[in-house]
C-alpha cells in the first residue's frame, strides 16, 4: 500500500513493458445478516488500492445492518467506493438516492456500474437498487456539483469514508469534500472507518480528525472491532493493530445546523 496521490497525475502514463501484465479482475462475496449474497467484482489491479475488498467497507456496511435507520430513507455518498458494497447495503436497506463514487478512470466507473446491476438483478423488488445508486467519477476535494444535483435537498444525509486514510497528501481534500457535500443538518453523518494497516503511521493516519475539527466538525468514535486475521498476510507492524477496524462519525456542530 502506498500513501500516493489521489489525483493521480501520471500513474497511468508508463513505458511500455515496465510492468507486469494487469492481473485479471476478481470477485468477492458478501454475505449479509439475512443470508443474502452481494456478489463485488474488483478491477485487477488499480493505482488507487480499487482491486481491494477493504475491512472498512465491510465494517461499515455491517454497522449499517446493526441499525438500519441510519441509512433507510437518506441521501448517500460514498468516496473511493472500489466495489461499493457499503452504498449497495445501504440500497439494500432502503437508502433514498446513492452516488458512488471513485478515481474518474473508465475502468474503475465501469466495474461500480457492474456491480449495481448485477445487485439489481439480485435482489428485490427489481429495479429498486439501479434506481437508487449512480456510479460516478469524482476527485476529492474537486467542485462537487455533479454530485449535488443528485440530491437537491442541499447535500447528503450520509456520506462514506472507509478505509481512506491512509492517503494522507489528501486529508484536506477529504475534509473539503465532507464539508462542501455534508448536509447542514443535525442528523447528516459522515462514516470514517479504517484499519491502520501501516502500524507506525497510525498517528498520521488519525491526522485526519485533526483537519476535520479545524474545519468546524465534531469527531466521535462510535465503533472498534478486532478481527480475527489482517487483511494482509505477512505485513510488518503490530498485529492487533492491523486487525482492528475504528469508526468514527464526523458531523457538524448544531449551532450550524439548519434543523
Amino acid at each position: 500500500m502506498e500513501d500516493d496521490d489521489y489525483n493521480t497525475g501520471g500513474l497511468m502514463d508508463e513505458p511500455e513493458g515496465y510492468r507486469p501484465p494487469t492481473p485479471p479482475p476478481t470477485q468477492q462475496v458478501y454475505t449479509l445478516r439475512t443470508g443474502k449474497a452481494i456478489t463485488l467484482h474488483l478491477v485487477g489491479a488499480s493505482p488507487t488500492e480499487a482491486h481491494v475488498l477493504w475491512n472498512g467497507a465491510k465494517i461499515i456496511s455491517d454497522y449499517f445492518e446493526d441499525d438500519p435507520t441510519r441509512v433507510i430513507g437518506k441521501t448517500i455518498l460514498e468516496l473511493g467506493a472500489a466495489a461499493g458494497l457499503p452504498c449497495l447495503t445501504a440500497s439494500i436497506l432502503g437508502a433514498k438516492r446513492a452516488v458512488m463514487t471513485d478515481y474518474p478512470d473508465i475502468d474503475l466507473v465501469q466495474n461500480m456500474q457492474k456491480n449495481i446491476d448485477e445487485c439489481d438483478a439480485a435482489f428485490e423488488p427489481a429495479g429498486h437498487i439501479a434506481s437508487t445508486i449512480v456510479a460516478k467519477g469524482f476527485i476529492w476535494g474537486a467542485d462537487p456539483t455533479a454530485l449535488l444535483a443528485e440530491v437537491p435537498e442541499g447535500g447528503f444525509d450520509v456520506l462514506i469514508l472507509a478505509d481512506l486514510l491512509f492517503r494522507h497528501k489528501e486529508h484536506p481534500d477529504l475534509a473539503r469534500t465532507i464539508r462542501e457535500c455534508l448536509k447542514k443538518t443535525r442528523s447528516a453523518k459522515a462514516y470514517v472507518f479504517f484499519t491502520s494497516y501501516r502500524p507506525w503511521k497510525r498517528e498520521l493516519d488519525m491526522k485526519f480528525f485533526d483537519i476535520a475539527r479545524k474545519d468546524g466538525f465534531l469527531v466521535e468514535q462510535v465503533e472498534e472491532r478486532k478481527l480475527e486475521k489482517p487483511l494482509f498476510e505477512n505485513d510488518p507492524g503490530d498485529l492487533d493493530v492491523q486487525k482492528t477496524v475504528r469508526g468514527f462519525v464526523v458531523r457538524w456542530p448544531d449551532n450550524v445546523c439548519t434543523d
